[in-house]
């Protein structure tokens, strides 16, 4: 009898096994499709505008991309993506720069002359300018550019050469954020606002950040020409570039003070929006 036990006993520990292992050799499960990072959408978005720029290009081509430029781009050619931004393109260092989040940059590598452009890396950034009119704030410009940098693909307006002293700031599209600045300004507390920064983000919102007359500092995020967001900001939460300048809204002209120069802001058709206060010294 206990024979037939332990050979009972043995046949289901043998059983056991095959079974253990013909599932340990079954897959588990399909795994779905991964996110893409952005070096691999960096790629192809790469490969696909090289191709648009079609074969090498001639003597007189290649004569229409050669020098130094500079581009930019606004919130109408971003979209519901950030700011504005601007390129300034040397023969020896490009340099990316967005209000708010800061600069990068790099070297430039060898630039590739296509028949209807031109492509360069430089550090982390993959410039493109083909010479095709394009429009930005009413004005016209010879060249587009488009700067891929983290898998985002910027696009904007760009002309020869640098002029010297020139910067972006978050104020360099004002006139696209009055109506975000209008709202935050009505939200205060106190009067008259100073505005230290402010920014498109994601999904159409947009960023204020407000110092109301009393010297307290909100941070105002309008949804759908709606504030969804309007709370105090510590005086160590500051952003690149924020202060430099400040915009404050209305006829009344700020009081003249140390370093600081006080000039109209204007929208593109020359009427007034407010005061820009910057840093003068």
């Amino acid at each position: 009898m206990r024979a037939l036990i332990r050979g009972a006993l043995v046949g289901l520990v043998l059983s056991a096994v095959a079974l253990s292992a013909c599932q340990r050799q079954t897959p588990t499960s399909e795994e779905g499709p991964s996110t893409p990072t952005n070096a691999e959408r960096e790629a192809e978005i790469a490969a696909e505008t090289l191709a648009a720029l079609g074969g090498p290009a001639s003597a007189e081509q290649r004569a229409a991309y050669e020098g130094e430029f500079q581009a930019s781009g606004g919130i109408d050619a971003l979209g519901n993506a950030e700011g504005a931004w601007e390129l300034t393109l040397l023969n020896d260092y490009a340099q990316f720069t967005r209000p708010g989040l800061g600069e990068d940059g790099g070297i430039p590598g060898e630039r590739e002359y296509r028949e209807r452009g031109m492509r360069v890396v430089a550090g982390p950034l993959t410039v493109t300018i083909s010479q095709q009119a394009c429009t930005a704030s009413g004005v016209e410009l010879p060249y587009t550019a488009h700067v891929l940098f983290e898998g985002v693909a910027y696009q904007g307006c760009a002309r020869r050469g640098v002029i010297e002293g020139e910067r972006p700031t978050w104020a360099s599209v004002l006139p696209e954020l009055m109506p975000a600045i209008n709202v935050c300004s009505e939200r205060a507390s106190s009067q008259p606002v100073r505005i230290t920064f402010a920014s498109a983000l994601d999904e159409g919102e947009v960023l204020v950040r407000v110092r109301e007359a009393n010297g307290s500092r909100r941070e105002c995020i309008v949804t759908g020409g709606v504030v969804s967001v309007y709370e105090p900001l510590s005086d160590n939460d500051r952003r690149s570039g924020e202060g430099d300048p400040e915009f404050q809204p209305g006829a009344s002209r700020p009081a003249a003070r140390n370093c600081r120069s006080v000039e109209p802001a204007v929208d593109r058709t020359g009427a007034q929006l407010g005061w820009l206060i910057r840093n003068s010294c």
